[in-house]
């Protein structure tokens, strides 16, 4: 048989059925340009010259091996409605004499023109857009560095090779559908559902208990670690528990309605609990998926805008003041005025004035707040009590001075015993606090809420500072408190708070991190690794590339879910329109009218199309508080903000899902009206 029959019979079937071909068409497109322009900003030379640029495209290179995946999965389950469609077609092929191997070379031949023609348009698309969206990041990022856009020839290669294992999966997927099947099934392919479920109460029971189970975890969370060490089994969870409920949970319902006799044998009811029962039986596993991505949406779009719009509050609770310096090691009142004069020097050099700088000594380290006391790793109290509580989520740090250091830097003149302690700390905070005692036998004498040390430039600081009588009383509180003491416990920071231009303060903290440094090599006990060097301005520019990276994933994402989801709709309301055309026109042989019709097709495609957003929306709201917690690992504590932004997305998804719904709503009933 020639060749070119193949190469026309599978041309003719694809424009044929362009209905179908052309969604699918248009989302294999938008995948490999988003693919391609992903691969592009993670390799591409553009980005080296902006600040944290290998930040920038470390993140992109993780987005780019989690959309693979993505991009696999949903091109190859999309591609199982198309073959569902089309086994009568290929079951006709048989009886007409064409062999399995003569079908599975029309696929093959349809796969590879279909293929080819959208990694084309995809790839075009992604260099024209590439551009635009080059520019769109240098934006988000506030820089403007002299960087051109350029198309490494990586994009190709890795996009080309991915599509071509997706063409690989789908056209072996298709010809094992069609080798396995006699002609007689493929006749009855389209018209043959999911098998019965079985073990419905079982299986209800069991989606129930893994929802509750996974909702349970996602509100009893106390930190952000826990948080994200648990994110992936719950959303795990409630993967597995919709399924569960769209599959066995439905059918279980609805059979309960049919045993309502005076609830069921009514016309509409009647038409329209049948046509559910029916319809949920094949389309469950469908449902269920479009929940499952309706909610990668909601959830994708409120985090990744709430960390953008939250990063200057997430810089400021990370940085309460410009800059600090920290040497680990006990400075000399010399060496510390020389510290000093070096800050002057390059303030002097860059154009900057300093609002105000200090420096004092102090013992840093992370306790756990637990039932008012301060409890260290590793201690008998904690282990006794700690028992299955998440003690991440009470994590507090502390830095122990001595009252020389407090009075100089406050001028407040207090008084202390060898074995006495001043508290300083938050209202939030000193609330939590019970008892006067630390450690074996230092006893607290007062706490101080407003303080000097906890109220910094650009956010108040939450750390609790413990003042001594002097660093030998520090020493050995530590030594008390800690099962490791060290000889040197003590470290000498400097904090500083500048006015000025934003680019000469980012120069005044790059020169004054390399002078501090070279301080440290010639006169610490150290070497230049022993200086540490916090800037809000520094860090600012790390947070706009993780933030701004965060963001442009999260759109990409978000379109590719979004156009899985439209996809998944589209062909469920086609495919269900063909599937029920013949039911509803012996519906209107029996003297049903145009209207009823239409209003039995309204009734359950509401039901059907509208329990996934409903359920895709609880789960967003069962997550919040996990959500919220995710968030205070990176430090963003607002949350109303977070909220907000959980409530716009999900308003703004249902608007343009009720729009996919009306338009493709148009589509089935044109399908079914067989007049």
């Amino acid at each position: 048989m020639a060749k070119s029959f193949y190469l026309r019979m599978a041309a003719t079937n694809l424009k044929r059925d362009k209905r179908m071909y052309v969604p699918y068409a248009i989302s294999y497109i938008i995948f490999a340009a988003i693919y391609f322009m992903v691969i592009t900003l993670m390799t591409t030379d553009g980005l080296k010259n902006v600040p944290s640029g290998g930040t920038l495209q470390a993140l992109f290179t993780f987005g780019m091996i989690v959309m693979s995946l993505l991009t696999v999965i949903f091109l190859v389950y999309i591609n199982s409605f198309l073959i569902k469609r089309r086994k009568k077609e290929f079951g006709l092929y048989g009886i007409l004499g064409l062999e399995k191997r003569h079908v599975g070379r029309i696929i093959f031949d349809e796969n590879l023109i279909l293929s080819i023609l959208s990694l084309v348009f995809g790839l075009i698309s992604g260099c024209v857009f590439g551009n635009l969206i080059f520019l769109l990041l240098l934006h988000t990022l506030k820089v403007s560095p002299d960087s051109r856009f350029s198309i490494p020839w990586q994009a190709f290669v890795f996009t080309v090779v991915l599509f071509a294992v997706v063409f690989l999966i789908n056209t072996a997927f298709n010809f094992i559908q069609v080798r396995l099947a006699n002609p007689i099934d493929l006749l009855k392919g389209e018209h043959m559902g999911e098998k019965k479920v079985r073990f419905i109460l079982i299986k209800t029971i069991a989606g129930v208990i893994l929802l509750i189970t996974a909702y349970y975890m996602a509100n009893t969370v106390t930190s952000g670690v826990a948080a994200i060490s648990k994110f992936f089994l719950a959303v795990l969870l409630v993967i597995a528990a919709t399924y569960l409920l769209f599959q066995a949970g439905s059918q279980f319902v609805l059979k309960r309605l049919k045993a309502r006799k005076k609830f069921y044998y009514k016309a509409n009811n009647f038409i329209a609990v049948s046509g559910m029962f029916q319809r949920m039986k094949q389309n469950a596993a469908g449902l269920a998926t479009i929940c499952i991505l309706s909610t990668m949406v909601l959830v994708t779009v409120s985090t990744c805008g709430a960390l953008y719009l939250g990063q200057e509050d997430m810089i400021h609770s990370l940085n309460p003041n410009d800059i600090e310096v920290t040497l680990q090691e006990f400075l000399s009142q010399e060496q510390v005025n020389e510290v000093t004069d070096k800050i002057k020097e390059e303030a002097k050099k860059n154009s900057v004035a300093i609002e105000d700088m200090y420096s004092y000594h102090s013992f840093s380290s992370m306790v756990f707040l637990i039932n008012g006391k301060l409890l260290t790793y590793g201690s008998k109290e904690l282990d006794k009590g700690g028992s299955g509580i998440d003690i991440y989520g009470f994590t507090q740090n502390i830095q122990i001075l001595p009252l020389s250091d407090y009075t100089a830097v406050t001028g407040d003149k207090k008084t202390l015993k060898e074995n006495e302690v001043i508290l300083l700390a938050d209202d939030k905070t000193a609330k939590k606090l019970q008892g006067n005692k630390l450690g074996d036998d230092f006893t607290v004498k007062d706490i101080i809420t407003d303080s000097k040390f906890l109220q910094g430039k650009n956010a108040k600081v939450d750390d609790i500072f413990i003042v001594t009588a002097e660093e030998k009383s520090g020493t050995k509180l530590v030594g008390q408190m800690f099962s490791n003491p060290v000889d040197n416990v003590y470290a000498s920071r400097f904090i500083v708070n500048m006015e000025g231009k934003e680019d000469k303060l980012l120069d005044f903290c790059q020169t004054t991190k390399a002078a501090i440094a070279q301080f440290a090599a010639g006169n610490s006990k150290g070497d230049a690794y022993s200086t540490s060097i916090q800037s809000i301005y520094i860090n600012r520019l790390d947070g706009y590339s993780i933030y701004g990276g965060l963001l442009f994933l999260g759109i990409f994402f978000t379109i590719m879910f979004v156009a899985a989801t439209v996809l998944i709709i589209y062909f469920k309301q086609v495919s269900e329109g063909y599937d029920d055309r013949g039911r509803y026109v012996i519906l209107q042989k029996v003297g049903m009218e145009d209207t009823e019709v239409k209003k039995t097709i309204n009734r359950q495609i509401l039901l059907v199309f509208f329990l996934p957003l409903a359920a895709a929306i609880l789960h967003v709201m069962a997550a919040k508080h996990m959500i919220l917690k995710m968030l205070e690992a990176f430090s963003l504590t607002n949350v109303s903000l977070t909220t907000w932004c959980i409530i716009i997305s999900c308003m703004v998804f249902t608007i343009v899902y009720i729009i996919v719904f009306r338009l493709t709503a148009k589509i089935y009933y044109k399908i079914i009206k067989f007049n």
